[in-house]
């Protein structure tokens, strides 16, 4: 026999239709507390600043910077061969190495003629 649980299912958050495609994961965000003359536990005060000046969007902010950040990573350190893209790395290969070890192909013509 299945039990059906009471209350209002439609109450509460409205679903924006895009948010069907995307799923947010929980993730501890560890900041630094200092202990202010009363005694309480107050947070970090560049924290403090950051939620000031953001408001609500705090969290909004924090994953467009990792996004910028990861995206300038990859241009400046690595570089993209022809494999599939599996995995977390991907197709990126570190610029050190000049030759993907997958799929031979090489980063460019200067480092073909380099290294052969």
């Amino acid at each position: 026999m299945c039990e059906k649980m009471v209350g209002n299912h439609n109450s509460g958050r409205k679903k924006d239709p895009l948010s069907d495609r995307k799923r947010l994961a929980k993730k501890t965000l560890y900041i630094n507390q200092q202990k202010n003359l009363k005694g309480e536990w107050v947070d970090d005060t560049i924290f403090q600043w950051f939620k000031r000046i953001h408001g609500s969007l705090w969290q909004k902010q924090l994953r467009t910077w990792m996004r910028m950040d990861v995206t300038r990573v990859k241009q400046e350190k690595y570089w993209q061969c022809k494999c599939a893209n599996t995995g977390i790395a991907g197709n990126y290969i570190p610029n050190k190495t000049p030759k993907c070890p997958t799929c031979k192909t090489w980063k460019n013509e200067l480092a073909k003629l380099r290294y052969e």
